[in-house]
């Protein structure tokens, strides 16, 4: 198989980006074949049974064949089976397999389907599961194009044959076996003549499979970097415009885009070689097939309605031989597809998190037990309105070869206390919240709410669950993030509050007056990433939301710092009224919003500079700010 004219790698596409993404042997790893039965696995009765339809249906749609090869040899005065049948009996015969055939056919394929596209969409939901709970450190280090590439690309080689023409690739399967039955019914001696062909095929396709494996392989990942540059460009557009960039990010996409279309025409090339290759073997055996059909019934070895089936199914048979082989190439991109997404199916999860009790597949991840995970969604840290916080000898990092971003803090923020956090630039402020969180490991040193740690490695006895210690915090970021769906759902994503409540929430933080105009009030759409509400909204909205929480301690990070007057003074009000009795976490950009904490705690280069009363440490930092 030639290998020549292969896309050369784009300069805008690192050797390691491109290399990351097509490791992988000749081989499909064991675990594949294990995912695969753990996702047709609660199919397999019904299967079997479609199965059975399925062979069953071809075996009398195939088998017409032999019937009127020997009503032929009948008719030339040959004992046959249907000697004692007249030609109607025979034709009703032929009519009764044919619809019979036809109808387990039709049962087979659209009950196989509808089962295999179930089956894969568990797969997918189960993949999915799984890579919601990786570490951030997955998120921050792999490119988001890849990630999507493997849901959307990828899923779709997948969906694309196990979802329905795999039913297609078994009838296939079927027919093979069948044509080796009824040609050996007809004249054994034609079994050779098949034989010969399938070796023929099967060496033609393992000269080709390792090579068409890796340029497949090639193809999935050569797809990623286009869609992340993409992706890229779009939430980076406005700023591309307004630097006039836009060329620039035009001739790199341009240069990622010839790579993938390079290496998918190439793939394409490959593919009709190999096709060309396997259409040449069958023609030439065909060719031999006939001439040694003419030799048998010159010797007197095969009777003509014999021949006439065996030869009608060999020729059948080359092409059907030929006609699995290429089903088996793309069956072979499928399970490229399915390589990939159970490398994030079998990727260790984030320490001290579990899997739903929802989650079906075996795979060796921390499960919650269903009465444990039920128990745990109705219990709470603490059923006080607030919770202490006491960090020890902390040191936190984001990755082992990156530098330390906070340095040996010992801090305690007692109960109900307002704290306020400054800090330049990469103080630390925000990697603080994220240490708070455990939304990275912590390699030294220990942070407990209400005197608890959460259990990350599994071996200490007295930690409580890690989500149990998150729902402790509730959380408004700079970004305020909301989700596709409805007003309802944002606010109250569990589904446990009444709209009296929900429309109690929304007068506190001024938003009922504009949601009482909507249409569809507690109903009303929100767009991905709230796009179809202002920032103002967007922040206030999630106030709503973490009010409803009631959590005993409440985080806020740089949360007024773009928003209006307006709904910076409810912002600020909620510090004061709404959340009075919690513990509050303040990160503030205007530093007039922290004039009524307790405490200041002033970070500098990931280290306690000052901590004090607020009226002593926040004169001192603007002082230090202006200088």
């Amino acid at each position: 198989m030639a290998k020549s004219n292969r896309p050369l790698r784009p300069k805008h596409l690192h050797k390691e980006q491109s290399e990351a993404e097509t490791k992988g042997t000749a081989h499909y790893s064991k675990n594949i074949y294990w995912t695969i039965l753990m996702t047709y696995r609660p199919f397999l009765g019904q299967i079997g049974l479609c199965l059975f339809l399925g062979i069953f249906g071809r075996a009398l749609l195939l088998a017409n064949t032999n019937i009127i090869g020997f009503w032929v040899d009948s008719l030339v005065g040959k004992s046959t089976p249907l000697n004692q049948m007249s030609s109607v009996q025979i034709v009703e015969l032929l009519l009764t397999m044919t619809l019979v055939g036809f109808s387990m056919t039709l049962i087979f394929r659209v009950g196989f389907s509808r089962l295999s596209a179930k089956a894969i969409s568990n797969f997918y939901d189960e993949v999915t599961l799984r890579t919601s709970r990786l570490p951030m450190g997955f998120f921050d280090t792999t490119p988001a194009g890849r990630i999507i590439t493997r849901f959307s690309s990828d899923y779709g080689n997948i969906f694309r044959l196990f979802g329905g023409p795999l039913a297609e690739f078994i009838s296939i399967i079927f027919d093979l076996i069948m044509m080796v039955v009824l040609i050996g019914i007809a004249n054994p001696i034609y079994l050779i003549f098949v034989f010969f062909i399938g070796l023929v095929n099967l060496l033609v396709y393992r000269l080709n499979r390792d090579h068409l494996r890796k340029v497949r392989r090639d193809l999935s990942a050569s797809r990623s970097p286009s869609i992340a540059h993409f992706a890229e460009t779009t939430q980076g557009a406005s700023t591309i415009r307004s630097f006039r960039r836009q060329d620039s990010f035009i001739e790199r996409f341009e240069d990622l885009d010839r790579y993938y279309l390079g290496q998918k025409l190439y793939t394409t090339r490959e593919i009709i070689g190999f096709s060309f290759q396997m259409n040449s073997m069958s023609s030439l055996l065909l060719l031999i097939t006939g001439v040694a059909a003419y030799f048998m019934v010159e010797k007197n070895w095969a009777s003509i309605g014999s021949v006439g089936v065996a030869f009608s199914f060999i020729a059948l048979s080359g092409n059907t031989v030929q006609m699995f082989f290429e089903w088996l190439t793309q069956f072979e991109e499928a399970m490229i597809g399915v390589e990939r997404l159970d490398h994030y199916l079998r990727m260790d999860i984030e320490k001290g998190n579990k899997l739903p009790s929802t989650a079906h597949f075996q795979t060796g991840h921390p499960v919650y037990e269903s009465d444990a995970e039920r128990k745990l969604s109705q219990q709470r840290l603490t059923e006080d309105a607030n919770a202490s916080v006491e960090i020890k000898n902390l040191w936190f990092r984001y990755r082992e070869d990156l530098p330390w971003v906070l340095k040996n803090l010992n801090l305690e923020i007692k109960a109900g206390e307002r704290l306020g956090i400054v800090g330049r630039t990469g103080s630390g402020k925000s990697s603080l919240i994220q240490a708070l969180f455990y939304l990275y490991p912590i390699e030294k040193g220990e942070i407990s709410i209400h005197g608890h740690h959460p259990q990350i490695n599994g071996d200490d006895a007295g930690a409580i669950d890690l989500n149990l210690y998150r729902k402790a915090m509730a959380f408004i970021s700079q970004d305020p993030i909301l989700f596709r769906g409805s007003l309802r759902f944002n606010l109250d994503v569990e589904n446990v509050f009444s709209d009296e409540k929900l429309r109690a929430v929304l007068q506190q933080v001024g938003l009922w007056d504009w949601v009482d105009t909507q249409a569809l009030k507690l109903n009303m759409p929100i767009e991905e990433n709230g796009k179809n509400l202002s920032l103002g909204e967007r922040q206030l909205l999630c106030m709503a939301r973490c009010l409803l929480q009631q959590s005993p301690i409440v985080i806020m990070d740089e949360a007024t710092s773009s928003v209006d007057p307006k709904s910076e003074e409810i912002l600020v009000r909620a510090t004061e009224e709404f959340f009075a009795h919690r513990t509050q976490i303040i990160i503030a950009h205007r530093l007039s919003t922290l004039a009524k904490c307790d405490r200041i705690l002033w970070l500098q280069n990931g280290e306690i500079f000052e901590l004090g009363p607020t009226d002593e440490v926040l004169p001192r930092f603007k002082k230090a700010e202006l200088v």
